[in-house]
Order: structure tokens, then C-alpha cells, then sequence
């Protein structure tokens, strides 16, 4: 059965992460073996890091797969997935690596389960370079629900990094009646919600970032609505989240805290990141996008089409991966890093 098993270049396009963790979450749910090799090949850390090897682990462990070569570094992996088994999960990933990339490669398998799972998770829940985990339950879970989706998701302790140690409890419930995202476009403009966020730090400081964000959105002349919270965490940090809502859908930013950063300049990057969000035709922000690749191509029978404000290097590498397991044909309208337009069209 060797010849029948998928090979993947892990050093395709954008050549990151993403690449093994799009695999693993279809391999499970098309049952399609794969191979991969030169894992992360274009960071500065080739291999399998903690957050990448919790992945693997995850969701051999919810298939019941065969692996081989999920050890830390290895650049090379095998995935044998059985039948998926809903149930109790829980996952350490040992030190601040990204529990939202983790979960969103575990969530898709398990919503086509028999029946529910609860997960709970331990790692970062606020880092660079991946979604923080209130983008996944006010951003992505909301449009994944509008899709058919079923599942509710609790921060229970922040962990920035770089200490990490965040806990994350999502409950999953089948849902074998996904459809697309019914939206033509985005509609009117209607106003800015968010919320300023500290942990372990004088609140003054998410006042700050409320009030810089406050400044700029006043200045404009948009409706606004920034509410402050003190996040229980284990280390220190701070967020400001930003949905911009429109009639018929809503983008999403965030910028984070860290040490010599202030608190003004957090405020300027998340807003400054919806702002040039406005500029564009864009239904929802460039990360969704990315994101939204997979459940929308496990939608049957139906053609979706969206705008996207960036067509970024990280989605296209993630529609070829896509293609690899599930038959599609998507058509790209735009040049990468400009606006465009994308087309899925199941076979």
C-alpha cells in the first residue's frame, strides 16, 4: 500500500508548520496516509518543534494512527490514520507552543466523530506568529458555527509567552451537515468592538491601549466599543482585540504586549491592521481566509467564493496542500499580497 500513500514537500510555498498540521487534521478525516519530508525546512529551526510534535501526537492519538518519525527535529513523517474516536482528551504541550494551532488540527477530525469530545489543552494561548485564543472563539469559532460547526471553547488561564502554561477546555459535538459561508459580501460598516487585556500587570496598562484605540477610532468617526479585563495567567502580558462588524460579516486583529513594547504602540498595530482592512473590499480579515480553507473545502456540493484583503503566501501553500487530500478545484482572482478573490469548487 506504500504507492498509495500521499507524498508532501514540507518545504513547498510557504514551507511552515502549517503544511504538516493542514495534512495530519485530512489524513485523519479522509483516512489518506501521507508521507512528508523537509518539515519546516524554511525556518530558521528546521524539524518538528514541541507545539508541531503535540500535533502529531494529538491526532494519532484521536485516529488511533500508525506514525513514524514524530520525534522532536525530525524532518520526516509517516501517518497511518484508523478511525477517528470521540472522547476525553487532555494535551500538555510543555512549554508556551501555540494551543490554538494545536486544537484547530484536532477540531475538524473530531467533529466528524461519533459522538462529543472534550479537550482540554496546556501551552501558549497568546504568542507570535499564531492565532491567541480569543481570536479562535470570537473570530473563528463564529463563522465555523455559521458553517455548522458545534462547539464552545473557555480560555480558563492565559499563557503568554514565554512562559506559556495557559489551559483551554473546548467541547466538541458532531456536525455532519456543514455548508458553506452564505455571504455575498460584507455589507455596511457598522462598528468596532474589542477588548484591552491584562495579565499580572498594573491595569492601567490595558487602559492605555483602550484609550490610544479610543483616540484613533474617534478621530475617524467610527462607533466604538473597547471593554478592559484582567485575564488570570501564570506570567505577565497583554492583548488588545479588535472586530471590526459589518452587516453581513466581521474581520478580526489583535496585537500583543511585550517587554519595552508600550502600551500606545500595542493600540497602533491592532488598529492600524483594521484599518488597512477597510481600505480593501475584504469579507473577513486574511488569517480567517487562511483558516477557513479546510472546512470550506469539506463542504460538499456547494461553490464558495470570497474576497480576501491579502491573498498571502500561507494561504495559497494551504489550498495545494488541501488538494492533495480532498478533490477540489479552486480558481485565485489577484496577485499574492493584494486583494483577490478565491473560488472552491468541489469535484
Amino acid at each position: 500500500m506504500a504507492d498509495d500513500i500521499i507524498k508532501i514537500d514540507g518545504s513547498f510555498g510557504e514551507g511552515g508548520g502549517q503544511i504538516l498540521r493542514t495534512s495530519l487534521s485530512l489524513s485523519a478525516i479522509t483516512k489518506k496516509p501521507f508521507e512528508i519530508h523537509s518539515i519546516r525546512a524554511n525556518r530558521k529551526t528546521p524539524g518538528i518543534s514541541h507545539q508541531h510534535l503535540q500535533a502529531v501526537n494529538a491526532t494519532a492519538r484521536i485516529c488511533n494512527a500508525e506514525v513514524d518519525g514524530n520525534t522532536l527535529r525530525s524532518t520526516t513523517l509517516r501517518f497511518y490514520p484508523d478511525n477517528i474516536r470521540h472522547g476525553t482528551y487532555s494535551f500538555n504541550i510543555g512549554t508556551a507552543g501555540s494551543i490554538a494551532l494545536v486544537l484547530q488540527t484536532i477540531f475538524y477530525p473530531l467533529s466528524f466523530a461519533d459522538g462529543p469530545s472534550t479537550i482540554t489543552i496546556t501551552g501558549g494561548t497568546h504568542v507570535s506568529h499564531s492565532p491567541c485564543t480569543d481570536y479562535l472563539e470570537r473570530q473563528w469559532l463564529f463563522f465555523l458555527r455559521k458553517m455548522g460547526y458545534d462547539a464552545e471553547m473557555q480560555t480558563m488561564r492565559a499563557g503568554f509567552y514565554p512562559r506559556g502554561g495557559g489551559e483551554v477546555v473546548m467541547k466538541i459535538s458532531p456536525s455532519h451537515t456543514q455548508h458553506t459561508i452564505r455571504i455575498k459580501d460584507r455589507g455596511r460598516f457598522l462598528r468596532i468592538k474589542g477588548i484591552s487585556v491584562v495579565s499580572n500587570l498594573d491595569a492601567n496598562i490595558a487602559k492605555r491601549q483602550q484609550m490610544e484605540a479610543q483616540k484613533q477610532f474617534s478621530v475617524q468617526n467610527i462607533p466604538h466599543e473597547i471593554a478592559l479585563f484582567e485575564m488570570p495567567a501564570i506570567g505577565k502580558g497583554t492583548l488588545l482585540l479588535l472586530i471590526g462588524e459589518f452587516e453581513h460579516s466581521q474581520c478580526c486583529y489583535f496585537s500583543l504586549g511585550e517587554i519595552g513594547k508600550r502600551a500606545e504602540t500595542v493600540a497602533e498595530e491592532a488598529c492600524n491592521k483594521l484599518n488597512n482592512f477597510l481600505k480593501t473590499k475584504g469579507m473577513f480579515d486574511e488569517y480567517l481566509a487562511d483558516q477557513l480553507i479546510v472546512p470550506l473545502a469539506l463542504v460538499k456540493e456547494e461553490k464558495t467564493t470570497f474576497t480576501t484583503p491579502i491573498i498571502t503566501q500561507h494561504l495559497l501553500t494551504n489550498i495545494e496542500i488541501t488538494k492533495k487530500f480532498i478533490p477540489i478545484d479552486v480558481a485565485i482572482t489577484g496577485r499574492i499580497n493584494e486583494e483577490g478573490t478565491i473560488t472552491i469548487q468541489p469535484f
